[in-house]
């Protein structure tokens, strides 16, 4: 009779014991990560200005996806001669999948108390590398001072 009672009550145990173990059955509020990717993240930002000279008021930009990286490449203009480019913001928004670059201007380190009153055209390289992929869409704007005016945006 004890024998009985151990196997119908053991076994009822072990029942319970082993519940948990064989997680990942439908239902069981478990989720498999395996195979699911990670979502794209900016690794590195590089900016330089390429080339100043006297112009007119140019604000262009152009997007390229490179490997890892998006390329933009742009003009912005600056009021006087003491002016020139600066990278200000660079956001990527997951949830949109999005790159947001913003170019501004800014007094050169070196410039002294007079300045050129000629518009300059400034050229500029901006990149940012990405981890696990790259974002699907990139917008860029520009700030000559009056506020972030938008640019261009590329879709991948």
């Amino acid at each position: 009779m004890k024998r009985r009672q151990l196997l119908r009550y053991g076994g009822l145990g072990c029942s319970i014991a082993l519940a948990g173990c064989f997680g990942g059955a439908p239902g069981s509020g478990e989720t498999s990560t395996e195979g699911a990717s990670e979502t794209p993240s900016v690794n590195e930002t590089t900016f330089s200005v390429t080339q100043r000279q006297s112009g007119s008021q140019t604000s262009s930009a152009t997007v390229a996806f490179d490997g890892d990286q998006v390329v933009v490449e742009g003009t912005i203009w600056g009021s006087d001669g003491c002016k020139t480019a600066d990278l200000t913001d660079v956001t990527y928004d997951s949830s949109v999948d999005e790159l947001h670059i913003s170019v501004g201007t800014k007094d050169k380190p070196d410039a002294g108390d007079v300045c050129t009153q000629a518009i300059m055209e400034i050229n500029y390289r901006a990149t940012a590398t990405f981890e696990n992929g790259l974002p699907g869409t990139v917008s860029v704007s520009h700030d000559t001072g009056d506020g972030q005016s938008p640019v261009t945006t590329a879709t991948r």
